[in-house]
Parts: C-alpha cells; sequence; structure tokens
C-alpha cells in the first residue's frame, strides 16, 4: 500500500469519528433541550428543601466575601 492510500483510510475514519460525535451531541442535545426555552437536566430532581438550602449557603457564602 503507498501512502496516499492511507492516508485516505485516516481521513475517513476520522470522518467517520466526527459524524458519530456529531451524530451522538445531537442526541444528547435534543434529550437536554427537549424545548428551546426549557432545560431539562440530566440528574434527579432537587427536593424543595435541599433548594431552599443550596441558595442559603450560597448567599451565606457571597455574603462572606464581601465582608
Amino acid at each position: 500500500m503507498n501512502t496516499s492510500k492511507i492516508n485516505m483510510m485516516i481521513n475517513t475514519a476520522i470522518l467517520a469519528l466526527l459524524i458519530y460525535l456529531a451524530v451522538a451531541v445531537n442526541a444528547l442535545d435534543k434529550k437536554v433541550f427537549p424545548d428551546s426555552d426549557i432545560m431539562t437536566p440530566l440528574t434527579h430532581k432537587m427536593t424543595d428543601q435541599k433548594f431552599e438550602d443550596a441558595i442559603k449557603n450560597f448567599l451565606i457564602q457571597k455574603l462572606q466575601e464581601i465582608e
């Protein structure tokens, strides 16, 4: 085999991997963003108490940074 055929095979393999990656990213995008206005997280849903605690901790941290 000459180098041009090897080069063509490598380029074809890279192209195939890029197409596969583009399809995978598109599928993930549709799963995370089914509606362009709403984002649905891939993780579990946070309870109201956990969310409230996270906001409180975030605000306390920011206030301490100011002081």
